[in-house]
């Protein structure tokens, strides 16, 4: 389970990348996809996996409260977008975009930084043995 938060932490600095270079790849994409409900899907199933993921496994990494505090809101996050309903976040993330691109390189660095916590938190705590 590790694995996958570290391949998370990965795409997330991927995409953090793409959003400091090349933004448009990421929001033309959104904007793209986002009459069809498996965006809005995805949003949901990803946060609650995450989410859950990151509850257990929190105490492998070398945050554990940190971690967990976030599967919780990442938990919450995802239960949030099923209350609100597919037409309602499609109306924040439409009305959200345009606001949103001037800032989309910080958001990449933002993104970057979250991703190399994920990757170090999760690494193997090599620690001196004295013996």
């Amino acid at each position: 389970m590790k694995l996958i938060i570290k391949l998370f932490g990965i795409l997330m600095l991927l995409s953090g990348i793409s959003l400091l270079i090349k933004p448009e790849i990421i929001l033309n994409w959104i904007e793209d996809n986002m009459e069809s409900s498996s965006l809005y899907i995805t949003a949901i199933v990803v946060r609650l996996v995450i989410g859950i993921l990151f509850i257990i496994t929190a105490k492998e990494s070398k945050y554990p409260g940190v971690i967990k505090f976030l599967g919780y809101l990442f938990i919450i996050a995802g239960v949030i977008l099923i209350f609100i309903g597919h037409e309602i976040f499609q109306d924040f993330i439409n009305s959200l975009i345009p606001d949103f691109k001037p800032f989309a390189p910080v958001s990449g660095l933002l993104s970057m930084a979250f991703g190399g916590f994920l990757i170090y938190a999760f690494s193997r705590n090599k620690k001196l043995e004295l013996k």
